[in-house]
């Protein structure tokens, strides 16, 4: 069975004194790519550093990153699809 990778996070402290949380996230899952794109074979996914949550504490930031940490996981997988077989099943 394949090893899951961990979601990259950061926590870190802006220079206006705020917290924020970072995620390395997938382009498609968060909606920046076309996922027909990637079907088709034309493009690939890639991950890329986003802000996720900002706070006046990091206490709060571990806490939100605690809660939402399942939905980090979903969103930071690559989305890939087998270009032959999904251009097969369309033709």
């Amino acid at each position: 069975m394949e090893k899951k990778k961990e979601t990259k996070t950061d926590i870190t402290l802006r220079s206006d004194g705020m917290w924020i949380v970072d995620a390395k996230l997938s382009a498609v899952r968060i909606g920046l790519q076309d996922k027909e794109f990637v079907k088709r074979g034309h493009n690939l996914d890639y991950r890329l550093w986003v802000t996720c949550f900002v706070a006046k504490t990091q206490k709060a930031c571990i806490d939100w990153l605690r809660d939402n940490m399942v939905m980090l996981d979903k969103r930071s997988q690559k989305y890939s699809v087998n270009v032959n077989q999904y251009k097969g099943s369309i033709s």
